[in-house]
C-alpha cells in the first residue's frame, strides 16, 4: 500500500513504479491512496460545494494532477472521466445539497485518479498494470455511508477476482 504522502509527486510516482518494477516476479497487487493532500481537498470541495461555491478547489484538484501527468509525460485524458464524474457530482451537490453518500463518493476520485496516473507510469516503463476500483474487483460494502463496513466473502471475491488478472492490479 502506498499512502497519500508517499504519491505527492510526479517524481515519487516515478520512484514507486521502479520500487513495484523490481518486485514484479512476486506479482504485487498494489493499493493507492489519493495524492497527498488531495483527499482533504475533495472533502473540502464538497463542503464548499454545498455552500454554492467550490470552483477554486476543483481547478486547483485539477491543477495538482494535471501537474503530474505533464511531469511524468502522460496524457491529461487519462483522467478526464475522473474530472468530469466528479464536476457532475459537485453540480448535483450545489443543487441539492450534500449527503454522506455523496461526500464517500467525493473522495473516491483521488484514489481512482492516482490508480490510474500510477498504471499508466508502469505500463510506460514496461510493466503490463492496470487500474481497478476496488467495487470493480469484488470489495462490496454495506450501506453505512461515512462508515461502510465490508460484506461477508468480500476478500474471497476479491483474491478471486485478482487472481485472474493477467496485470499488476493497481487498486483503490
Amino acid at each position: 500500500k502506498f499512502g497519500g504522502t508517499s504519491i505527492g509527486n510526479a517524481d515519487m510516482i516515478s520512484n514507486i513504479a521502479n520500487i513495484i518494477k523490481s518486485h514484479i516476479n512476486k506479482k504485487p497487487v498494489v493499493v493507492v491512496s489519493a495524492v497527498g493532500g488531495i483527499t482533504n481537498k475533495l472533502i473540502e470541495l464538497g463542503n464548499t460545494a454545498a455552500e454554492g461555491k467550490g470552483n477554486e478547489v476543483f481547478e486547483n484538484i485539477k491543477s495538482i494532477h494535471y501537474q503530474i501527468l505533464e511531469n511524468l509525460s502522460l496524457d491529461k485524458l487519462l483522467i478526464s472521466e475522473d474530472i468530469e464524474g466528479l464536476s457532475k457530482i459537485i453540480n448535483e451537490i450545489k443543487n441539492k445539497g450534500i449527503n454522506n453518500e455523496l461526500l464517500d463518493s467525493i473522495q473516491s476520485f483521488g484514489e481512482q485518479m492516482s490508480s490510474k496516473i500510477l498504471a499508466a507510469q508502469l505500463n510506460k516503463i514496461g510493466v503490463k498494470a492496470g487500474a481497478f476500483n476496488s467495487w470493480d474487483l469484488g470489495f462490496l460494502t454495506n450501506s453505512e455511508f461515512g462508515n461502510a463496513e465490508p460484506l461477508e466473502g468480500t476478500y474471497n471475491s476479491l483474491n478471486s477476482n485478482i487472481k485472474n488478472l493477467d496485470v499488476i492490479p493497481i487498486v483503490t
